[in-house]
């Protein structure tokens, strides 16, 4: 802020007409003086000058707010997940000013999730704060209106009469190429202060980087790193500038933990490079764990990892948290949405690598 201009500063009419006259262009110009120098080149009292370059220096200083306040922004901003002991652990809900994440396999309700938490953000929110709105950027057409509609009716029956007023505030975009990705990105911002939106959704963050750029050599993996970090950062300027709660979708990929020999087949390693597999020697192993590798992991701030216990059992694990501990919850997924169970178990502050989280699938059928 050093390099601000002087002419955009708000100065009163007078002295913007005695700067003009000297060789004074940024605010860094003028905090390089002395008060006495100052004084003398603008011709200015001890009490202007001193008001004058006050105001100057206020402009070099980072800004800051106070932990009480920024305490009640987050509580005011927060989501709730319908859970009391999951948001207790959660500090309220979903953390205004980041980026929450939600991988899994498929099937295992990632889009059901980010539905419900939309429905959640219209209907709660506009309840105690006015009208607020959802933007969802749908990246797979997985996007299903009828389903917004059910998890209205089942878990709001007193607002059956207002749904259409109600799923009128979910925005829905569907890019299909990581470039319109990217151009709905940049103004997503503009979008988004102008809809008074509350929560961003994008379902899912992987779908299009793992079209379209192919991990397997050295250029491709550097592509999809560098896009990767693109997105988040481009996220976490709307979440913390706005702040609002940013919800993302994430798939899963197979990590290999042994040497392999080489066939025709190929799969994603945790760390973005490609592994060509098929024939397995004796001792091998592998598991399934969050794609996009490392560099992902640490752009989020929260991990929620969903996974299968059995045929239709599901859990929610709290794989990474700036607040929250090491937990897992049982979930089901009904007509109301998401049914989080109540459950006093199992949650440890001993620290996990959310990148190397062991999720588990569905089994197959053996035919």
């Amino acid at each position: 802020m050093s390099f601000r201009r002087l002419t955009t500063l708000p100065l009163d009419e007078e002295l913007k007409e005695k700067i003009s006259r000297t060789s004074l262009k940024t605010v860094k110009d003028v905090v390089s003086l002395s008060p006495l120098e100052v004084m003398n080149l603008l011709r200015l009292s001890a009490d202007q000058c001193k008001a004058f370059m006050d105001q100057a220096f206020s402009f070099c200083l980072p800004h800051y707010t106070t932990a009480y306040e920024l305490n009640e922004v987050e509580e005011r901003n927060k989501i709730s997940l319908g859970n009391s002991e999951l948001n207790t652990l959660l500090r309220g809900g979903l953390y205004a000013g980041a980026i929450t994440e939600f991988v899994g396999p498929a099937g295992v309700g990632k889009t059901q999730w980010c539905l419900y938490i939309a429905v959640m953000a219209v209907v709660n929110r506009a309840t105690t704060e006015g009208s607020t709105s959802a933007i969802y950027i749908d990246t797979e057409a997985a996007f299903k209106p009828e389903r917004i509609v059910e998890i209205m009716r089942s878990k709001y029956p007193h607002l059956s009469n207002d749904i259409a007023q109600y799923i009128s505030r979910i925005y829905v975009y569907q890019p299909d190429s990581v470039n319109s990705l990217s151009e709905l990105l940049d103004s997503i911002q503009v979008v988004a202060v102008e809809r008074d939106t509350s929560v961003l959704i994008v379902d899912s963050i992987a779908s299009l980087a793992r079209k379209e750029i192919t991990a397997g050599s050295a250029g491709s993996n550097m592509a999809r790193t560098y896009q990767l970090a693109s997105w988040a950062a481009k996220l976490k300027s709307v979440a913390e500038q706005l702040n609002i709660c940013v919800v993302v979708t994430n798939q899963v990929t197979t990590r290999f933990t042994q040497e392999l020999s080489i066939t025709e087949e190929t799969t994603e390693s945790c760390d973005d490079q490609e592994e060509r597999t098929g024939t397995r020697d004796k001792g091998f192993s592998q598991c399934v764990t969050p794609a996009l590798g490392n560099t992902w992991t640490h752009c989020v701030n929260t991990r929620f990892i969903l996974q299968y216990t059995d045929s239709s059992a599901r859990q929610l694990v709290i794989a990474k948290s700036p607040v929250a501990p090491y937990a897992i919850f049982n979930y089901t997924i009904y007509e109301c949405g998401i049914h989080i169970e109540d459950q006093h178990s199992f949650y440890t502050y001993s620290s996990t690598d959310p990148g190397l989280h062991k999720i588990k699938v569905q089994k197959g059928i053996t035919l």
